[in-house]
């Protein structure tokens, strides 16, 4: 868990009691107890309720993946190397779990040949846990026909959506009480569906600014007769 709030960029360093001290911009914030839940002191959270979400959404779904894999069968087939945990299995496609030292990675496979072996594997992590435990829940539901891949969203379809509900939200244009109650929660889920959407929006929002500028250059270096 202390990987994962460390490349969210928070100071997060263990306490005598094991829970996790986490601050933010040098800080406190909040403690992370080994249970995953969350203590602190209001004045500290004042402002900081999205930063408080984010850890708390980590630490939840850090111990859940860690809860699973501790329960979890050993996966066994013909050329996988031990250590290997079977998290979901689904019409001959499987999801597993390996903790490394610098922390877990999930896979999914399909079974071939009578279900002795597996192959094309899609890897994630380990870099951050609680963001590749997600996308490969993703990959599995996909991949095992659970749900169709068109009845997913991606994450760069989400924050053009997330994008363009703001601009009808920000708008002049007259809407519904309902229909803004609608918009509303649409953004909210977005925001807790896509755990960098910031990140994207801004990378979004530059990529159309340098767009503007490149025609405005264009224009100026035309000529007319």
């Amino acid at each position: 868990m202390r990987a994962q709030l460390l490349s969210a960029e928070y100071a997060a360093e263990f306490r005598d009691d094991r829970t996790l001290q986490i601050k933010l911009d040098g800080k406190p914030l909040c403690q992370v107890c080994d249970t995953g839940n969350l203590r602190y002191f209001e004045e500290d959270a004042v402002g900081r309720e999205k930063a408080l979400d984010q850890v708390r959404d980590i630490a939840s779904t850090t111990r859940e993946y860690m809860s699973l894999l501790d329960r979890a069968p050993p996966l066994t087939a013909d050329g996988l190397e031990d250590g290997y945990n079977l998290l979901a299995e689904f019409n001959g496609t499987v999801l597993a779990g390996y903790l490394t030292g610098y922390g877990a990675q999930f896979v999914t496979w399909e079974w071939v040949h009578d279900r002795t072996s597996l192959w094309q594997g899609h890897f994630y992590g380990p870099g951050d846990g609680a963001k590749n435990y997600d996308a490969a829940k993703r990959d599995f539901i996909v991949r095992s026909g659970l749900l169709q891949k068109s009845a997913l969203f991606q994450p760069e379809q989400l924050t053009e959506i997330y994008r363009s509900i703001h601009e009808t939200l920000d708008s002049a244009y007259p809407l519904t009480d309902e229909r803004r109650k609608l918009l509303e929660d649409a953004a909210c889920q977005i925001e807790e569906g896509v755990p960098d959407l910031e990140e994207r929006i801004d990378h979004s929002n530059l990529e159309e600014l340098d767009l503007a500028s490149a025609e405005i250059h264009s224009r100026d270096g035309m000529q007319f007769n």
